[in-house]
């Protein structure tokens, strides 16, 4: 990729950040250049948000039209690693050309050539900002917590806290093609233990939104995606670990995977459906996918088991 492609802009629309209220650094803006044929097929085959397709739609006739913010091209390279999947033929080869493209430009993909050699050998505070996303639902579902650097073990446990699960299923992260799981879980591949690697270990520095996978309950397969948006110092008198975001409840336990997820949703939203009063007495009463509630989560956090 050109050196100009890669350039990091300071936003001059965006604000001061003001230190008192959050230790998060000024947006960045990249340069992402498209060709028109590129602009083309992602209008063509992604199903894009009004914001982005507007952009994308638009003739460029300067710099700024090629400047993303790092919030846009997750946005962006989310709804086009979809896409990739519609394309057919030739289109295909292109659409994944463009994934490449904006997964270069983030440093969203992890290769295991970059863990650290050596693991765990030394103290950091650094914050991480990670956001959770459950895939295969729509509209998302999501968290965003920020936390030190800590073993995948941990990272395991405020995933379950913070979306909601109930530690009742085995669990692994595939990072840079490594599988990391518990090494005393009935895990029939070879994994590397979670206990003894820490997120410090596997993401690498240089990256700027680098992403992986958490896969949790191996029958209903809820997959989830992390990507690190930010890493920085602590804040004096801040408390981490901490859920600063979320939105929609977390699916119950053994409904069966997104697809039946779905299907329960319309299920309980049609009482004359003949499985409707099965299903409520199984989820035990009510239940509102919208529901998020900040605080509770944030309680949970201070006096669960993880720590």
């Amino acid at each position: 990729m050109p050196e100009n492609e890669k350039a990091v802009l300071q936003d001059p629309a965006q604000p001061a950040v003001d230190e008192t209220t959050s230790p998060l650094p000024p947006r960045e803006l990249l340069v992402l250049k498209l060709s028109e044929g590129q602009r083309a097929s992602i209008l063509k085959y992604a199903s894009l948000p009004d914001s982005l397709s507007q952009r994308l739609a638009r003739k460029v006739t300067d710099e700024i039209a090629n400047q993303f913010t790092l919030d846009e091209l997750d946005d962006l390279l989310d709804h086009v690693e979809m896409a990739v999947f519609r394309a057919k033929g030739n289109e295909k080869q292109k659409v994944l050309r463009i994934v490449e493209k904006v997964s270069e430009l983030l440093g969203s993909d992890v290769d295991a050539t970059e863990f650290s050699k050596r693991r765990s050998s030394k103290k950091t505070d650094t914050v991480f900002q990670i956001k959770i996303t459950l895939q295969g639902i729509d509209p998302p579902i999501w968290r965003r917590i920020q936390t030190k650097d800590c073993t995948l073990e941990q990272l395991h446990a405020l995933i379950q806290v913070t979306m909601g699960w109930d530690f009742e299923h085995l669990y692994r992260f595939e990072i840079g093609g490594v599988e990391f799981a518990d090494e005393n879980s009935d895990i029939d591949e070879e994994v590397q233990d979670v206990r003894g690697t820490k997120l410090s270990d596997v993401i690498p520095a240089s990256h700027r939104r680098p992403r992986f996978r958490y896969e949790y309950d191996f029958g209903d397969e809820w997959l989830h995606q992390l990507i690190v948006e930010e890493r920085f110092e602590p804040k004096a008198g801040a408390a981490y670990p901490v859920c600063i975001a979320g939105a929609r409840a977390c699916p119950p336990e053994d409904c069966g995977g997104h697809l039946d997820y779905a299907d329960m949703l319309n299920v309980l939203q049609n009482p004359s459906d003949k499985r409707y009063n099965d299903m409520v007495e199984w989820i035990g009463g009510e239940f509102d996918p919208e529901a998020f509630d900040l605080e509770a989560v944030n309680k949970r956090l201070k006096t669960e088991r993880w720590k």
